[in-house]
């Protein structure tokens, strides 16, 4: 049975993270699960630039199917409300997850 690894944020850490465990899966077998609230991710290096109006906030988002488009990293748009670390389980808006392996990665708020 397939280790499940939850990821939490699918800011920089989350993205990376995941990607990272995408690549090791040919070597072990896990199922990789990203949650985050937003179905893109945010070029926090580059806010600046929309701050001095020289792109718009288009230019600084990047939709989280093309960072993992060629991975079978599972992507959940909801927001958690709640973690049960005795039972493993997450409970979202939405729904409720089971993991083996839970990170957590939620990033900031521009």
């Amino acid at each position: 049975m397939a280790k499940r690894v939850l990821i939490i944020g699918a800011g920089y850490a989350g993205a990376t993270a995941a990607l990272t465990l995408s690549k090791k899966k040919k070597k072990t077998d896990i199922e990789v699960t990203v949650i985050d609230k937003n179905n893109y991710q945010t070029l926090l290096t580059e806010l600046h630039e929309v701050a001095g109006n020289r792109i718009g906030e288009s230019g600084i988002i990047v939709p989280l199917r093309d960072i993992f488009k060629y991975t079978d990293v599972k992507l959940i748009q909801d927001n958690v409300v709640d973690i049960d670390f005795e039972n493993n389980k997450l409970k979202s808006e939405n729904n409720e997850y089971n993991y083996d392996y839970l990170l957590i990665a939620a990033g900031s708020n521009p």
